[in-house]
């Protein structure tokens, strides 16, 4: 077990324990500082990635660079709030689109959040180059998605902005996705790529926590 792993392992337990014990979690004093002192040695190993040299990226041309840049910054943002998510290319993780980057948080390998650059043949983003971020949920319409739907208004109000769907039609063959949407000039800076990030931070660590309370509603 590697100590991401462990972070993860030791935040669920406490949750557990915070649970079944009637405590609050300010009341954990020493746990809380260990936690700490273990998410900040496994970011000073993130810290020494050298960064990504130069001010902006061609879209064209650095559109790999600039995903793999901008999910070593999510996973980073997420590492410092508590949650652990390892990126992998779609092709690692079995997906047909092997152009994608695949975020995977080590305990729910049934549901996954995926980033790719594409352009929409229709839709409002028809015709432009974007960035999309997206949680899919494929083969859980019931278990997960119809439940996060009935908790969209609350998520949209904690992000500021609109989580987008998949078309009705594209929803009846099974693929049920909630998504945010980056259009790309055909220069991005670096600044561009910090932005998009800390969405895809918010996105991500918002709906990752209205899964666990469906989860824990399931569970009881």
């Amino acid at each position: 077990m590697n100590d991401s792993e462990f972070i993860l392992s030791f935040n669920r337990f406490k949750r557990e324990f915070l649970q079944q014990s009637g405590l609050e979690e300010g009341q954990l004093g020493v746990l809380e500082m260990f936690e700490k002192w273990l998410q900040m040695r496994d970011n000073d190993k993130q810290e020494e990635i050298a960064p990504v040299p130069g001010t902006h990226f061609n879209v064209e041309k650095d559109w790999r660079v600039l995903l793999e840049d901008i999910c070593r910054r999510v996973e980073k943002y997420l590492m410092k709030r508590g949650i652990v998510i390892k990126c992998l290319s779609a092709a690692r993780w079995g997906q047909a689109k092997g152009s994608a980057l695949c975020l995977v948080l080590p305990d729910r390998r049934d549901i996954f959040y995926r980033l790719c650059r594409t352009q929409p043949r229709k839709g409002p983003y028809s015709g432009q180059k974007i960035i999309k971020g997206e949680l899919v949920l494929d083969g859980h319409k019931h278990s997960l998605f119809l439940p996060l739907l009935h908790h969209q208004a609350e998520m949209e109000h904690r992000l500021g902005f609109r989580l987008e769907r998949e078309s009705t039609r594209v929803e009846e063959t099974g693929k049920y996705r909630f998504k945010i949407c980056f259009p790309l000039n055909e220069r991005i800076s670096t600044r561009d790529c910090e932005e998009i990030a800390r969405l895809l931070t918010e996105f991500i660590f918002v709906t990752h926590e209205y899964i666990e309370k469906i989860n824990e509603a399931k569970t009881g």
